[in-house]
Parts: structure tokens; C-alpha cells; sequence
């Protein structure tokens, strides 16, 4: 059988059924193939607060909020005080069957058109150069496809594309198994240990998911004494199953790697990476589904980009690149500082490795307005001396485009847009000697007075406005700028 797609996905997880979605609701062909049968069962099962949002934008949030999955209302920590419970009265979080949430996103692909071939295997792949040949096995047929893009979702264990990946943390193992009994635990629990840190999930089946995560070179000298000896101990001395009786385990102990890493060749003019394929971030954030997601919807844009205007390539991979680049250090710098709250306390080895670490387009614009007791309401602005405009490629509808950014030294990084709004056409013809709120005033209509105070006020709060004496600019500290 021969058959031909604009872009075919091989993984059927969350960032490769969102990927289809998106690719088909921007009107291309899509093929994807999925190795496993569905629903079958995964790590990944704690979902944070912006995974619903992120489905959202997929037509699928409905559905998944329909299938009765937990919802997290409480978290007991065990960190760097004694016992927590942390609220989250909103109840964002989800705790799911990761086989049957995996299977209503892949459900949601076929209704957008995308063809699903389940079950099946590549057993040839050849690049050319307008596009790939993939010979497929499913179901005792064979399946000859001819695709012009290539998507890797295939996650962290199978690379459908060769793996350049460039690890961002210590190398960390997740072993980890699931139990069955009266009084588990309902809520998750999270624990920090002496050279170990320990993760409990609560399953809608009624089962109980226990995760420690170890150092991989510590854990495997001790390989001469059975894993299930060695887990039994691990969760004995942890507080994860406290309160539980008659707990049995369901299945044997397994383990998995759990490095961060970057791929470093994530796109290229006929292939993607997306998800785990493309970037792992350190398990103590708990936003992997999240994350993976969030790169499907970036990895659509770039694809589209690519496939229709080829002639912004350059831009396109900038963007990709960038993204992912961003997101891993900012993750990193995250969970240092958390690793660190440990660290300090006197931990020993794996808590002083993993606290040694420690930016984006678009800004969150914070209510700064001024009003008149501002030292600066009715004083003349100018920019400061170190801003810089420069090109930024960034995402405008539906492909990546190059657009006029700033960059500061009191700002992580380059700043296309700030609440929404392009933020250098409105710096680039500043008018001289006028005060914040006569620039606000003077950025209207296509900016409401209020927006516009709003942006004065985080100008001046990051030293980007500075006030002009005599022609000469006052130029703040960096610590009065911040």
C-alpha cells in the first residue's frame, strides 16, 4: 500500500497527538504512527496546572476534564522544613491514567482528520532531498509512505531521528513501582531523603504510584544486592507510604533514566523533535507533560513556517532553538534553587551537585502605573544608554516571523513584546522630554492609557526609561533599577 502526508509523526504521546491536531488544523496532510497499542500505562501521571489550558487549544480539555481523573486539591511536602500541606483550592492539577489520558489525546487526533496507524513498526526510513520514504508494518500489512516532514515524538527511550543530546543535569534514575491496599495515600506526597528524593501519585484506578529518584552511578554500585531489596529499603525509610495497609505491589520494580538533556539538532529543514524526542527537563518540576505539549504547539508553528515559507527558515530555527534553550535554563535555574533549599542544610552529594546551576520574547506586564507620589510622575524620560534594539524571530499567527525586539542589561533576555504589545515601535521614536504619563497619553489610540501607564511604569522599574537632567541621563544603580 503506498500513501503520501505532508508531515508524519512517529509517537502517539501528548506532544505527538498535538502535534497532528495542530498540523491538521492548519491544513496539512498528517500521518501518525505509534508503536504500542493504547491505552497502556506510563510515567507522567501528575499533571501541573498548565496542562489544561495547553489542551485546550486542541479541542480536547473538555473531554479530558470529562473522564473523571483526580483532581489535586493538597500536596504533603516534606522538603527543607518538617511536613506541608500545600493547597491548591482551585484544584488545577490533574492525576491520571496516563494510558487513558494518552488515548482520548490520540482519539482527538482522528477527529481532526489525522490518520493513526497503531501498532506499527518503521522498518525502513530513507531521506531525500524534497522529503522521506518510510516502509511501515502494521497489522501483518506493509505500508509505503511518502512524507515531506519528519517528526520525532517518540520520547526518551526511542529516537526515530538520530539523538545529539547535551545533558543539563546529573545523571538521575527513577525507580520506581506501583501498589495496591487500604489507605493509600489520596493526595500526592513529595519528600526530600539523604541522598534521594521521593515522589507518590495517587492513580483514579485506586492504585498508588512510588518514585525514588537516585543518583545513577551511587545507585548502581550498589548492584550486587537485588532492585527489590534495594526499593524496599528506599521507601521503608520514607514517609510515602505512611498510614497504609495491607500494601501489595502490582507488577515488579522498575527503573528508567531521568536525566535532563537538550537535543541539540532539534529541527532541520525536513525534521522536528518535539517532547521528550527534543527535551528533558529535571523530574522535581513535574511539568514534563506540560513542557512536551507547550513544544508541540511551538514545533507546529515552526513546521508550518518551514513547509509554506521556506524562505524564513533561518528564522524559524532561531525560534525553535531559542525556545528550547530558554526553557531548559530556566527550568534548570528552578530546580537548583529547590535542589539548593536541601543543600544547604548540611545534605551530602546528591543535594550539593544538583543545587549547582542557577530567559524570553514576551514579558509579563505587571500593574506598575504611575500615579503622583512616583518619583518619576512628573520628571522628563529618556531611554537609557544600554538598550539595544535588535531582531528577534518570534511567532505571529501561524508561522515564525523576524520582528524588532529590545534587550536591557536589567532584562533576562530580548523583549519582542510586552503585555501583548510590540514593545520597540514604541521606544524606537520616543519623544524627547516628555514625563511617563505624557508618553502613555502619547501612545494612544493603539494603546489604552491605561496599558500604556502600565508599560511606563515597568519601563522606568527596569531602568530602561531613566530620567534626563539638563540633557544628561540619570542613569540608576542596577539595584534601584530592579
Amino acid at each position: 500500500m503506498r500513501t503520501t502526508s505532508d508531515i508524519c509523526i512517529i509517537g502517539g504521546g501528548p506532544a505527538g497527538s498535538t502535534l497532528a491536531v495542530r498540523m491538521a488544523q492548519l491544513g496539512h496532510e498528517v500521518c501518525l504512527i505509534e508503536r504500542s497499542p493504547f491505552p497502556r500505562r506510563h510515567l507522567g501521571e501528575s499533571l501541573s496546572p498548565g496542562v489544561l489550558p495547553l489542551l485546550a487549544t486542541i479541542g480536547v480539555r473538555e473531554a479530558v476534564e470529562a473522564a473523571g481523573f483526580r483532581r489535586v486539591r493538597n500536596v504533603t511536602v516534606k522538603w527543607d522544613q518538617g511536613p506541608q500541606e500545600r493547597q491548591d483550592p482551585a484544584e488545577q492539577g490533574l492525576l491520571v491514567d496516563r494510558g487513558h489520558f494518552d488515548f482520548l489525546l490520540l482519539e482527538n487526533a482522528k477527529s481532526f482528520g489525522v490518520r493513526v496507524v497503531q501498532s506499527a513498526t518503521i522498518r525502513e526510513q530513507q531521506r531525500h532531498e524534497d522529503g522521506w520514504s518510510l516502509r511501515i508494518e502494521a497489522d501483518g500489512r506493509t505500508i509505503n509512505l511518502r512524507t515531506t516532514f519528519l517528526a520525532d515524538a517518540s520520547g526518551r527511550s526511542s529516537s526515530a531521528l538520530p539523538a545529539c543530546r547535551r545533558r543539563t543535569g546529573c545523571r538521575t534514575l527513577a525507580v520506581y513501582a506501583y501498589w495496591q491496599g487500604t489507605g493509600l495515600p489520596e493526595q500526592p506526597r513529595i519528600e526530600a531523603g539523604p541522598d534521594e528524593w521521593y515522589w507518590g501519585v495517587p492513580l483514579p484506578d485506586g492504585s498508588y504510584n512510588t518514585l525514588v529518584f537516585v543518583d545513577s552511578a551511587h545507585f548502581r554500585k550498589g548492584s550486587a544486592v537485588p532492585l527489590d531489596t534495594r526499593f524496599r529499603e528506599l521507601i521503608g525509610r520514607s514517609g510515602l507510604m505512611a498510614g497504609c495497609h495491607d500494601a501489595r505491589l502490582l507488577g515488579r520494580i522498575q527503573a528508567t533514566d531521568a536525566t535532563p538533556y537538550l537535543d541539540e539538532e532539534c529541527v532541520t529543514p525536513l525534521s522536528i523533535k518535539v517532547g521528550d524526542a527534543a527535551l528533558a527537563l529535571d523530574p522535581l518540576s513535574s511539568s514534563g507533560v506540560q513542557k512536551a505539549i507547550q513544544t508541540a504547539l511551538a514545533g507546529a508553528v515552526v513546521v508550518n513556517t518551514l513547509l509554506r515559507k521556506p524562505e524564513r527558515h533561518d528564522a524559524a530555527f532561531r525560534f525553535y532553538r531559542n525556545s528550547l534553550s530558554d526553557a531548559s535554563e530556566r527550568h534548570r535555574g528552578w530546580a537548583a534553587a529547590h535542589y539548593g533549599t536541601v543543600a544547604v542544610q548540611g545534605a551530602g552529594k546528591f543535594w550539593q551537585d544538583r543545587a549547582i546551576a542557577s530567559r524570553s520574547s514576551s514579558v509579563p506586564l505587571a500593574a506598575e502605573a504611575f500615579n503622583e507620589s512616583h518619583p518619576l510622575a512628573n520628571a522628563a524620560v529618556a531611554l537609557s544608554s544600554g538598550l539595544e534594539f535588535v531582531e528577534l524571530p518570534c511567532i505571529e499567527g501561524a508561522f515564525v516571523s523576524v520582528k524588532s525586539a529590545v534587550r536591557h542589561p536589567n532584562l533576562d533576555g530580548p523583549a519582542a513584546y510586552l503585555g501583548g504589545r510590540e514593545l520597540a515601535p514604541l521606544l524606537r521614536a520616543l519623544p524627547a522630554g516628555m514625563t511617563p504619563y505624557q508618553l502613555a497619553l502619547s501612545w494612544s489610540p493603539r494603546v489604552p492609557l491605561e496599558s500604556g501607564l502600565a508599560i511606563a511604569g515597568w519601563l522606568v522599574s527596569r531602568g530602561i526609561l531613566v530620567a534626563q537632567m539638563d540633557g544628561q541621563l540619570a542613569e540608576p544603580t542596577e539595584q534601584a533599577a530592579r
